[in-house]
């Protein structure tokens, strides 16, 4: 949890207060990637350096993209 910048109970208030946090941490190939929306696309970070930037307002959508461009690259 040291780690964390936003804790459980901090997000939770937040969206009590209708604030949205669209961030969303991912274990893809024994490494641990965050997705966090900004303004309208969604970056993704890996050990605190962005790494790719995504155009979409789904995490769904974003998780899926980053999955299948590094799959194409990997080939």
């Amino acid at each position: 949890m040291k780690n964390k910048k936003i804790d459980t109970l901090a997000k939770v208030a937040m969206r009590n207060r209708g604030l949205s946090v669209k961030e969303k941490r991912v274990r893809y190939q024994g490494k641990i990637f965050t997705f966090k929306y900004v303004s309208g696309h969604y970056e993704v970070f890996l050990e605190d350096q962005q790494v790719d930037s995504i155009a979409t307002d789904s995490i769904n959508d974003a998780i899926a993209e980053y999955k299948e461009k590094h799959n194409k690259t990997k080939r």
